[in-house]
């Protein structure tokens, strides 16, 4: 009798550890269906999030349709159920819905938590739009400083009597709609501020529901990336009907374009695969199955994404994407473009994407090798005609706030390690160094225990004077210590972070 009962508690406990956590997804497609959005007969809507790859989805998270939704009964509510392991018991995660293969949810990642012995969803609008939602109308109140910019770029861009300054959106993600079109443009109403201008925008929406927008000015030749600004999308958020929203000043990360150059300046892009990840599943790439690193930007000698392309493998063909070499023995990629005599100087974006097996179909085949980072992400290159006719800078693969540039190729008497600038800083701050000889150069970052905080440089560097960009979006105030040290030589200052 004892020997049956053990068997049974040993039966009772795998089956109990056997044992999964049911997870029950709704969403509700029927204004999508009524708006033309969504064909119930031939469309197909999945789940996609950060929980696939632990839920068992070989392909990892944020893509494919292995989680489609089906509709049982005619009524335009979408169910599935995903089993979970019970070792993700208390986890969170994100996830959006998604028409395949690529209509995606414009509202924020929703998010849900693992909880034995189950979890059912609420049911959701699809894109949060619903025929019951409360309609609101919001007055929103732009300022822009635009005042680093007035007067230093391409004829005097930015040009107040020739240039234009408009917001864009505030329609993109199908929740507002703008009253006043003729509003967008902003102006400036302060003679003793002439670099601050303002407009305000009436834009229907839903309480509670997001919209994106971004500064655009024009014309779209005298400035980089055509004007628009070099940021991902901004958010705002409709509050009670009524409401008027002062957006506060904004410094449009714009950049006009600047006087032609004389005569041809290289430029050395070189990018750290160190730890980079696979930005569509969150996911290392495997450093040594790497076939190629690939380069995009806003010009046709970065391999310009002006002029279309699809961010694959096709792009290395067309030279709409440049393909680094690697530098043998290290996890680093190098390429060497030449901005010829006639570019136009100023600020350039750019970005790399990495091939691997796989790489291709992780996100469902859209725009692949757009991996570094989302929409809006990008490095910048300053292109100007510099000592020797060359720029040299070295990135870190997902990493945009920090990039060294190699300024001048001019030997300095001395090293030198100057204060960053500007300090107090937040969060974006630059170091400048110069190196007399060439040589192994270690620049860190320390707080104030003496703790080593960041590397921001640790390699061979030639003669000359270099700039840091070094961001810090999630270190906390107070006071740092920089560290440079080269052939011996030791230097270090201090510097402050306020948030």
């Amino acid at each position: 009798m004892r020997k049956i009962v053990i068997t049974a508690l040993l039966l009772f406990t795998s089956f109990s550890f056997a044992q999964t956590i049911p997870v029950t997804f709704n969403v509700d497609m029927g204004v999508a269906a009524f708006k033309g959005q969504f064909n119930p007969s031939s469309d197909q809507v999945v789940i996609r999030g950060s929980f696939q790859a632990d839920a068992g989805d070989p392909g990892g998270n944020w893509q494919g349709n292995l989680y489609a939704m089906t509709d049982t009964d005619g009524d335009t509510i979408y169910t599935l159920t995903v089993d979970f392991p019970n070792t993700t018991a208390g986890n969170n995660y994100e996830f959006k819905f998604v028409i395949a293969p690529d209509g995606w949810e414009g509202s924020p990642n929703r998010t849900f938590t693992v909880t034995a012995p189950g979890v059912v969803l609420p049911t959701y609008w699809f894109n949060d739009d619903s025929l019951y939602r409360t309609a609101v109308t919001n007055t929103f109140n732009f300022t822009a400083d635009i005042s680093g910019i007035l007067g230093i770029g391409l004829g005097g861009a930015f040009d107040p009597n020739s240039d234009s300054l408009l917001v864009m959106g505030m329609t993109w993600s199908g929740n507002g709609t703008v009253l006043n079109e003729g509003n967008r443009r902003l102006f400036n109403t302060d003679p003793f501020n002439p670099g601050i201008y303002t407009t305000s925008l009436d834009v229907a929406g839903f309480l509670g529901a997001n919209e994106e927008w971004k500064f655009k000015a024009y014309p779209d030749n005298r400035f980089a990336n055509t004007g628009w600004e070099d940021r991902p999308n901004r958010v705002v958020t409709f509050e009670a009907d009524g409401t008027t929203q002062d957006l506060g000043v904004i410094v449009p990360e714009i950049f006009p374009l600047l006087a032609p150059l004389n005569s041809d300046v290289n430029v050395q892009i070189t990018v750290d695969m160190t730890g980079a990840v696979n930005f569509y599943n969150g996911e290392p790439v495997p450093i040594d199955q790497i076939e190629f690193v690939g380069m995009r930007g806003g010009a046709d000698f970065l391999g310009s994404w002006n002029a279309g392309g699809c961010w694959c493998a096709g792009d290395t063909a067309t030279g709409q994407m440049k393909v680094l070499s690697r530098i043998p023995s290290t996890n680093k990629w190098t390429i060497t473009v030449t901005a010829a005599a006639g570019t136009n100087a100023g600020n350039y974006a750019y970005k790399f994407g990495v091939m691997y097996p796989g790489a291709d179909t992780v996100n469902g085949g859209s725009n692949p090798l757009d991996n570094e980072a989302g929409f809006g992400q990008n490095h910048r290159l300053f292109l100007f005609q510099a000592p020797g006719g060359l720029i040299v800078i070295n990135n870190r693969f997902g990493d945009f706030t920090s990039s060294v540039d190699q300024i001048s190729d001019l030997v300095p008497a001395a090293y030198q390690l100057e204060q960053n600038y500007p300090n107090p800083f937040n969060p974006v701050t630059t170091i400048r160094y110069s190196l007399p000889k060439e040589g192994q150069v270690s620049l860190k970052v320390y707080n104030i225990l003496g703790q080593e905080v960041v590397t921001l440089v640790d390699e061979q560097q030639t003669p000359g004077t270099y700039e840091v960009k070094f961001g810090a979006p999630n270190m906390a105030s107070g006071m740092y210590f920089y560290t440079l040290e080269a052939n011996g030589v030791k230097l270090t200052r201090k510097m402050m972070l306020v948030k």
